[in-house]
């Protein structure tokens, strides 16, 4: 031992002699290690390297495949990875591009037309698909209408086509049938059940769908100069030949033509993939925050404890360099070990999340990447050199004559020096994780401000607490002493304990709000048919055959087209195109402004009241999108008595049941587009007339709940005698879906969307993300239980010695044992109060600024936390001291415990 710890500068070493004394400290910090291992002293420390390599493996391979199967899964609902559209046929230049850049590529046709039997007639919503449509996703086809068929890969042979279930009764056909369509004829040979990208625009549901092979189409002569159809383009292929491709559009056409995916399709799918992205992150967060906590206050209590150690070894002639060389090599040797057990329990927890996910998620998952491995190894190597490192480094300058004077404190302002570089990993971490130098500065002042005040507060109360304590009972009066006695570990624990408290209860009410949010989106009984161009006599008849079949029908409201030409007397000058900041179904199409929920698959749904525009629309009435900017087109309007459900007036106020003509309700968004305030004067063009109204409030509209919504209302009485269609929804059953050919016969001029199919595709997804989050949140709690145990364990040797006194003194057990529960009680209800604050404030501003959430107050929280706080700190505290009490009192003053 001298040899290698000669510490005389004169003393010259050869390399044979400098590889035996390496190979002495590698040997002497094995033994070392094992024997700390054996005593306990590196469990907790080794367990919380484990948890954060098994917390962010296991989350970031379970977010990584399941973000890529939700991608996938969603691409479905466009039959391909992007798409676009346009209402002409485009140059063959620009497909052969794409398959030069490696795409897959098909397209689509749509078109309404008539099909005839030798039977009868039917209005049919065409669509005429290539050879290799669908790119993504599958068809379902049958041959015995209304059953749930089975998945096929490809569209109709050349020569056929595949009609839907309700289109055969109405042809008074059956499998084999010819029908005609246009000049061709056609046989139906299959029962067409689902269609993966099946959009809610009108031209795809003037009828029941009528799939044809494309090169069928020109044999109809059914599209000519001046048709209403909408072409669509389909590709597939790597993110890198789509960005290529996309790239290539834009620099030769100008960007006319975009690539859409199916976040620009549905504004549904893209909120909760969005927002189920965020919170994946901010759970991995939160879990690798709370496993590097965990680290720093186990690898503080092992820095302690091995003062006594680095004295002995520093009397025997160790350097200080050789210190730090045995100590890095014990943590070296920790963290290898813990990512390689760390990454395999990830696996194995990944796994466990997708077996206990087997119901939910019915798609087949991608193979994971090495990429998640690499992240929980990186965030091992940063926690141990955040965190870990620090006080571990720190032994090195403990003096050698601490081996006689125990009370010799070894730090200094040099030892806590490196504590600067465990933050500074820290923010690295997070800003490595959140790839968002915003939010990572958001969250760093954050917690920072937040500690700043916690330690204040905790502080105030803890003192106040101790004033009061001293007046009470002998188990008090020893609670509070105590905790008078270790005021800033105090302060420090509860700092700790609330942050831990608070990253659970953010992450338990955000998951809770989202959930509710996601189910309220489609909540029991929505409808799945819209009802559109119906006239005021026909919605008698049409509520006396609902009514006759069982089926509730929901309220008509009318529609009639408006556009707005004046605000204030000026020309309406748009302050920005709507729709570019995230939110494309505000005005997706413009000759249109009911909207019923998700745009979907290029249509979006404020096309679903084109039955009643006008002509003249600056788009399709397919719903897609024309190429080129948006212009201001006609609006869909109503008028209505009451508030719609659903809305919620931002600015002025909702009219009164007194309320005469001439007043008009806008959407805010809308309305900020058009920069139009309360108490401003619209002009707007209606049927050839001109109508004035004041804007008497402004109104934030939903557009995820599946139900008519509309961006302009007018005041009863203001716009009744321009005439008007009407709208309606209902819910039907799949075995009630044979009475919409019954309506249709005794009412043929009206036009029927069927949207249970998109339906159940967001529920899917709502389902899959929801069960994601939920396991997410399991993960967190469990790294936040290790933080938990770890603050406690860090206060044991100090309670220890105080507590060996007490029975060497002769207190008994049960008073021991019953100051350390309200110690900790009395400390986790000040963490649990301090938490519920932080946690509040901190869900204002994540659900107004990052989940785009109205915020309420959650009122059970502030009853709950406390409470919570107290039992769990109490519950922690006490089952971990608890051997306090049970160790012999000698063998703690002789350094045995």
């Amino acid at each position: 031992m001298p040899e290698i710890m000669n510490e005389n500068p004169k003393h010259n070493t050869t390399p044979l002699q400098d590889n035996k004394t390496l190979s002495m400290l590698l040997t002497l910090s094995i033994k070392l290690l094992w024997r700390d291992w054996q005593g306990g002293e590196l469990r907790l420390l080794f367990v919380a390297l484990v948890m954060a390599v098994t917390s962010v493996s296991g989350i970031a391979l379970f977010t990584d495949r399941l973000e890529q199967a939700l991608i996938l899964e969603s691409a479905n609902m466009l039959a391909a990875d992007r798409v676009f559209g346009s209402r002409e046929e485009v140059d063959a230049v620009m497909l052969e591009e794409a398959r030069s850049e490696g795409l897959q590529t098909a397209s689509t046709l749509s078109f309404t037309s008539m099909a005839f039997s030798d039977n009868a007639n039917l209005l049919v919503a065409a669509k005429a698909v290539s050879a290799n449509y669908p790119l993504r996703g599958e068809l379902i086809i049958t041959d015995a209408p209304f059953t749930r068929g089975a998945p096929i890969a490809s569209g109709p042979a050349v020569g056929e086509v595949w009609l839907e279930s309700r289109g055969f009764a109405s042809l008074d056909i059956a499998i084999g049938d010819s029908v005609y369509v246009g000049e061709a004829e056609l046989t139906v040979s299959k029962i067409l059940i689902a269609e993966p990208d099946r959009s809610g625009g009108m031209l795809d549901n003037a009828g029941p769908r009528l799939m044809l092979h494309m090169d069928d189409l020109a044999k109809t002569n059914v599209v000519q100069t001046g048709s209403r159809v909408s072409y669509r383009y389909l590709f597939a292929g790597d993110i890198e030949q789509l960005d290529s491709y996309q790239a290539w559009l834009e620099s030769n056409y100008q960007g006319q033509y975009r690539l859409r995916d199916v976040r620009d399709e549905s504004e549904e799918v893209s909120d909760a993939l969005d927002k189920a992205e965020s919170f994946l992150l901010l759970g991995s967060l939160f879990a690798v925050l709370l496993a590097g906590v965990a680290i720093a206050l186990t690898a503080k209590r092992y820095s302690e404890r091995h003062y006594d150690y680095v004295a002995i070894l520093k009397t025997l002639g160790c350097t200080s360099a050789q210190i730090s060389v045995i100590y890095l090599s014990i943590q070296s040797l920790l963290a290898a070990v813990a990512i390689i057990i760390g990454s395999v329990l990830g696996w194995l927890v990944h796994h466990l999340i997708l077996r206990l996910l087997n119901s939910v998620i019915q798609i087949d998952l991608p193979q994971a990447s090495m990429d998640p491995f690499i992240i929980g190894a990186l965030t091992a190597v940063i926690c141990l050199l955040s965190f870990a490192l620090p006080p571990i480094l720190a032994l090195k300058n403990t003096p050698p004559l601490r081996v006689l004077r125990k009370d010799l404190d070894p730090q200094s302002l040099s030892t806590h020096l490196p504590y600067v570089f465990g933050i500074a990993g820290t923010v690295l971490l997070v800003l490595w994780y959140s790839q968002d130098l915003v939010l990572t500065s958001v969250l760093v002042l954050g917690v920072a401000g937040i500690g700043l005040i916690l330690s204040l507060i905790s502080y105030a109360l803890l003192r106040s607490s101790n004033s009061v304590g001293m007046k009470a009972g002998s188990a008090w009066k020893l609670a509070m002493s105590a905790a008078k006695r270790r005021r800033k570990q105090n302060v420090l624990q509860v700092m700790v304990f609330s942050a831990t408290i608070m990253s659970l209860l953010i992450l338990t009410l955000l998951r809770t709000d989202l959930i509710d949010d996601w189910q309220a989106q489609i909540p029991e009984g929505t409808p799945n048919h819209f009802m559109m161009n119906i006239t005021e006599s026909q919605i008698e008849g049409m509520q006396e055959f609902f009514e006759s079949n069982n089926i509730q029908v929901n309220d008509f409201f009318p529609l009639i087209s408006a556009r707005v030409t004046q605000v204030n007397g000026l020309h309406p000058n748009p302050s920005r195109e709507m729709g570019e900041e995230g939110n494309n179904s505000v005005i997706e199409s413009s000759n249109s402004e009911v909207d019923t929920g998700p745009e979907t698959a290029g249509s979006a749904t404020t096309d679903l009241a084109t039955a009643g525009a006008s002509s003249g629309d600056t788009e399709s009435e397919s719903g897609e999108q024309e190429n080129g900017p948006r212009r201001l087109g006609n609006r869909q309007v109503t008028w209505a008595e009451n508030l719609p459900l659903d809305n919620r007036v931002t600015s002025g106020a909702w009219w009164d049941e007194n309320v005469g003509p001439g007043y008009v309700s806008i959407d805010e968004e809308y309305a900020s587009w058009l920069d139009i305030s309360v108490g401003d004067t619209v002009q707007f063009e209606i049927n050839q007339e001109l109508v004035v109204a004041q804007v008497s409030n402004l109104r934030s509209v939903r557009r995820d709940n599946m139900q008519p919504n509309f961006y302009i209302i007018f005041s009863p009485g203001t716009l009744e005698h321009l005439g008007a269609t009407f709208l309606s929804t209902v819910l039907m059953e799949s075995d009630q879906k044979l009475l919409l050919n019954d309506l249709l016969k005794l009412f043929p001029t009206i036009v029927i969307i069927e949207i249970d199919g998109l339906i159940e595709q967001i529920q899917n997804i709502i389902a899959q993300v929801t069960s994601a989050i939920e396991l997410i949140s399991v993960l967190v709690l469990i790294s936040g239980a290790l933080v938990l145990l770890s603050c406690v364990n860090a206060s044991l040797d100090e309670r220890f010695q105080e507590n060996a006194i007490l029975r060497t003194l002769g207190a008994p057990r049960r008073l021991i044992l019953t100051s350390l529960l309200l110690e900790f009680a009395c400390i986790g209800f000040i963490a649990g109060l301090i938490a519920t604050i932080g946690a509040e404030a901190s869900l204002y501003y994540l659900q107004e600024q990052v989940f785009r959430q109205d915020f309420n107050l959650h009122y059970w929280v502030w009853f709950a936390g406390p409470l919570l706080g107290m039992i769990i700190i109490a519950g922690l505290g006490v089952n971990s001291t608890k051997k306090v009490v049970n160790i012999s009192p000698l063998n703690v003053l002789r350094g045995l415990n």
